[in-house]
């Protein structure tokens, strides 16, 4: 009897797609990336359900690399954000954040990779229909970042984060809403047939490497706005921003 549930456990574990050498082969179809360590590769990609089919290779379920991963993730995007967005207050980076990182997101994100078909489940897993699940594909996308992570440094992480999530959801984000006060300032003065604005450096100080900036904007012989910031570009915005807050209460 011992020997007919082994050769049945051989059996069922060979048809798993996530067996070392195989799912490796089979992720860098989907995703060109070698892994050094391909037991986080197989961590990433095992549910709960498999464990006890698992005893054999001692491998734990994806939930850890999860929880990692979405620290990682969420670190990876809120430095993209920092950095494109130099003037957006903290709660608009909050909400273009709540808009890239969500559990709809990341599942269509798996689904798009066949990362569902990489899941090992065990049967209950499978009744269930686990790979399809929106919360476990979630789950599946935030380990990989975390195998990622683990086995390739920040580095790694996030090349795969930026190709899959940030330059192809971008469009969630209201850019031209948020960044170019410049602009809007420049087309409000045009329209309104006032003097160009100009932006003038009233203040600099700090060492080369961490510059602090304050700049104002004057338009004919007013001055309207005053922003600062570690970069030029961020100052002028604020600067902007707050000269077009002038003239529309101005206009009140």
């Amino acid at each position: 009897m011992a020997n007919i549930l082994n050769k049945f456990k051989s059996l069922y574990l060979s048809f798993f797609p996530s067996k070392p050498h195989l799912l490796a082969k089979k992720v860098y179809n989907i995703y060109p990336y070698t892994f050094d360590d391909d037991s986080f590769l197989q961590q990433a990609f095992t549910h709960t359900s498999a464990i006890d089919y698992e005893t054999q290779s001692k491998v734990d379920s994806y939930e850890r690399l999860e929880f990692l991963g979405d620290a990682v993730i969420e670190m990876i995007v809120t430095r993209f954000l920092f950095e494109q967005f130099p003037d957006a207050p903290e709660g608009e980076l909050t909400q273009m954040r709540a808009k890239l990182v969500n559990r709809t997101t990341l599942a269509s994100i798996a689904r798009g990779l066949h990362f569902g078909q990489l899941l090992m489940l065990g049967k209950s897993g499978e009744n269930d229909n686990l790979r399809n699940s929106s919360s476990v594909l979630s789950d599946i996308y935030e380990s990989f970042v975390g195998a990622l992570y683990l086995d390739g440094g920040y580095k790694a992480a996030y090349n795969f984060t930026y190709q899959t999530l940030l330059s192809k959801h971008k469009r969630l984000l209201p850019a031209a809403e948020i960044q170019n006060y410049k602009g809007k300032l420049l087309e409000y003065c045009q329209q309104n047939n006032l003097d160009t604005p100009k932006f003038v450096t009233t203040h600099e100080e700090g060492p080369a490497h961490g510059k602090y900036f304050e700049i104002s904007v004057m338009i004919g012989k007013e001055w309207l706005g005053i922003g600062s910031g570690t970069t030029k570009k961020a100052a002028s915005q604020r600067a902007a921003r707050q000269a077009l807050a002038t003239l529309f209460d101005s206009e009140k």
